[in-house]
């Protein structure tokens, strides 16, 4: 009792002092809120428990790291449930997982939350020994209005429950993440110039193709708020959804009791019953539009499926036996035409298993002994090709990763991805990928503190190196994002803001990609009927029933009618992103903001003669005094335009008369050969270049080094020296991975290049290179 008032006295002095150092008027109504919150949890809440607490070693700030809210034996033998104190629910998120303590854990096969809703949500394992589980808050889909229950399934001894953040939840409350990053620099000059005279054809796409990039993550016809023909509206389509078998056909979701259900056919072990297809009906996609190109993944197949050689593995997505991969592939097959029979149709794009680079999805990464990444390909060939014999107009893929981080491991991961491309090369119609960005409210200093980042570069160093090793074993093939966003965002209007920033930003570098993806769908979900109130929906659902639209709808204002075709833009600042479109009397530019640094805009452009402006908008979502607001506005001049840190905006220049250019100039891209080199010593690379007519060119060169790059780069092409790169900024960057681009004179290309990249210190790899060619047509 002494230990628990001691605490308290401590609470509440740092309270005080944290009251007494900032002005409410800079934080605004949210952030008054969140500080009211934060003073509940920390005045009130935190005293009634178990709890840990340390001082942060750099800043010397006192955070909280454990809270227990379970401290009791329960043996679990089945099925046993636990509450959360439904007084900490709008804290969970502030944490970073969930750890359940005891005994024989290995034995717990699943873990729910039950919210009291449809979905009971089945939460993600992130690690599992015999005395710890370890679960993401991230996985907590569900509804916080209700209260909470843990439904453990499963044998084991639970003896504590608790939710940790080991960084810490600081006990004094931080005014700072509620105002505008940037505002204590000064603001940095850019210059975009845009050509409406001329087209822009990258690899001979010109036209936006808005269907590629405006979608949200749904399947048609699954929308329960019924507001597909709303997104519709606004030009954004249902893009891509998980169908996971066995939960779907063989659980029923926790209701196959109540209704027919898919058993192992008693003729041969380890398939599905033939008949339960023949007697359920599959209307999902009656009415869609047969030209509405669309993602579907398989995932988590039954139960009879299972390996039975992996005891305390637990098995969350249902990875297949070895034996049953035929069997698996049988599934789906019967599952694909038995939609097509009764719908008319089915998606255009399969993806095989989601996420299947993670031990979580594919447990064979889990096991020593196993050739997890052969076993992967070989699961994935198997499926593709029962699918080929009998669907053939259906396209195949995967491996659908979650975390594609090339350098990881010394860059095990890629060496990973590389074996599964080659080992499917004959098999497979795609390949696909996620990108989550990290919640963070500068991405720039984020990757400078912390570490990856794709919106720093990580992305296009990724994906260069993905069509590098596609162009090099001439096994080029569409790739797929079926889902990107953000990850580990707070549950406020920061989150919105995390999800909406980063959304608009991939938006622009999948824009400058339109040879390499064929559908790129963001991680953002029409309405989540067990979870109303999530903060990745576009609607929410108000306790009396209400649809509501949530400021995720931002996206939808930001890009609808964003449409035309390319025309060239150029900018003077590596970190801002732009793309340009004219749409007959109309210029659209979308410009992105990612250099850490607030920037004031000149936006320059060249029009045909006879050609004015008589009228500028700009919208964007922004951020200010803890709210994420949107603005469509009249601006006066192209010049002096402020754009915060890691915003986007979209300006709609008016013309006098519509455009019609007649030159277009054509971009085309070529490959180095080789990826993942390190550069220690002396390292050659052949571009090769088939173009005779080359009007400029510009040469990427991708580099990745732990802890940053301190001595200058050395760049030569064909014998001359055409850099030096100075990187030094990156220094004490923890990951640095990134792309730097030199122009270079045409005349020095040939059909064969020799690139040398020098480095004057160890530990630097040369991710990919590339070279961009322009020529007018």
């Amino acid at each position: 009792m002494q230990v628990r008032l001691k605490l308290i006295i401590v609470l509440l002095i740092s309270i005080n002092v944290s009251f007494a150092e900032f002005d409410f008027s800079d934080i605004g109504t949210v952030g008054k809120k969140a500080y009211d919150k934060h003073q509940q949890l920390i005045q009130t809440i935190l005293p009634t428990y178990n709890i840990k607490l340390k001082k942060q070693v750099n800043s010397g700030i006192e955070a909280l790291t454990h809270l227990t809210f379970f401290n009791d034996k329960i043996n679990i033998n089945g099925k046993s449930s636990v509450a959360i104190p439904h007084e900490l629910n709008p804290y969970i998120f502030d944490f970073k997982s969930l750890e359940v303590i005891g005994k024989n854990l290995k034995n717990i096969e699943k873990i729910v939350v039950d919210s009291g809703g449809g979905g009971n949500p089945v939460l993600v394992i992130t690690s599992q020994t015999e005395n710890l589980i370890q679960i993401k808050v991230s996985s907590f889909r569900c509804s916080l209005q209700n209260p909470l229950y843990l439904v453990f399934e499963g044998n084991g001894l639970i003896e504590k429950i608790e939710f940790v953040h080991r960084e810490g939840i600081a006990t004094k409350f931080d005014p700072s993440i509620y105002i505008e990053p940037g505002l204590s620099k000064p603001l940095l000059p850019v210059k975009i110039s845009i050509n409406a005279s001329a087209l822009r054809s990258i690899e001979g796409i010109c036209e936006i193709k808005p269907e590629r990039y405006f979608r949200y993550y749904a399947m048609p016809n699954a929308d329960r708020s019924g507001k597909e023909p709303f997104f519709r509206g606004k030009g954004f389509l249902p893009g891509r959804q998980l169908v996971e078998l066995g939960p779907a056909y063989e659980d029923r979701y926790g209701a196959a009791d109540a209704m027919n259900y898919l058993k192992e056919d008693p003729l041969r072990s380890g398939y599905g019953d033939p008949n339960f297809f023949e007697e359920e009906e599959f209307w999902q996609f009656e009415g869609v539009d047969p030209e509405l190109e669309f993602v579907l993944s398989f995932n988590s197949w039954p139960k009879f499926m299972y390996p039975t050689n992996f005891p305390g593995v637990s098995n969350q997505r249902g990875t297949p036996a070895i034996d049953k991969f035929d069997a698996a592939a049988d599934l789906c097959v019967m599952y694909l035409k038995s939609q097509i029979r009764d719908s008319g149709r089915t998606a255009n794009w399969w993806e095989i298993k989601n996420e299947s680079d993670v031990k979580s999805e594919w447990i064979y990464h889990e096991k020593e002994g196993y050739d997890s990444w052969q076993l992967l390909a070989n699961f994935h060939n198997i499926i593709a090709n029962s699918i080929h014999d009998e669907i053939p107009n259906v396209k195949v893929g995967g491996p659908t990763s979650a975390w594609l981080v090339p350098y990881a491991g010394d860059f095990k991961v890629w060496k990973n991805h590389v074996r599964f491309m080659d080992l499917t090369k004959e098999h497979l119609d795609f390949y696909s990928h996620h990108f989550y960005e990290i919640g963070s409210m500068d991405s720039y200093q984020r990757v400078k503190n912390e570490g990856h980042s794709y919106l720093q570069g990580g992305f296009e160093c990724s994906v260069d190196m993905i069509c590098a090793h596609m162009n090099e074993t001439k096994n080029i093939k569409p790739l797929i994002c079926s889902e990107y966003g953000s990850l580990n965002f707070v549950r406020d209007d920061r989150g919105y803001w995390m999800h909406i920033k980063n959304i608009n930003a991939f938006m622009l570098n999948f824009l400058d990609r339109p040879n390499d993806f064929s559908i790129a769908v963001p991680f953002m979900l029409s309405f989540m009927h067990w979870a109303p109130d999530s903060l990745e929906t576009f609607i929410h659902q108000s306790p009396d029933g209400e649809f509501i639209k949530t400021k995720n709808t931002f996206i939808l204002d930001m890009w609808s009618g964003f449409k035309g075709k390319r025309i060239p833009c150029r900018d003077t600042e590596h970190k801002v992103l732009s793309h340009a479109v004219i749409d007959e009397d109309t210029i659209r530019l979308a410009v992105n903001n990612r250099s850490g640094r607030r920037i004031l805009l000149e936006i320059d452009s060249i029009l045909p003669r006879n050609k004015e402006i008589v009228s500028i908008r700009q919208r964007k979502a922004f951020f200010d005094k803890g709210e994420t607001q949107f603005v469509n506005e009249s601006l006066l001049s192209l010049k002096n335009i402020e754009l915060g840190i890691d915003v986007t905006s979209i300006y709609e220049i008016k013309l006098n008369d519509r455009l019609n250019p007649k030159k277009l100039i054509d971009e085309n891209l070529y490959y180095g050969l080789g990826t993942a080199l390190n550069i220690d010593r002396d390292v050659e690379i052949n571009i090769p270049v088939g173009q005779k007519k080359i009007d400029a060119s510009i040469l990427r060169i991708g580099l990745h080094k732990s802890g940053g790059i301190k001595e200058n780069i050395l760049v030569e092409l064909n014998g001359h020296i055409i850099e030096e790169k100075d990187l030094s900024f990156s220094k004490g960057t923890p990951n640095y991975m990134d792309y730097f681009e030199i122009d270079v004179n045409p005349k020095l290309i040939k059909d064969n290049n020799i690139l040398k990249v020098y480095a004057k210190e160890d530990g630097v790899t040369l991710t990919s290179a590339r070279i961009k060619t322009f020529a007018s047509k």
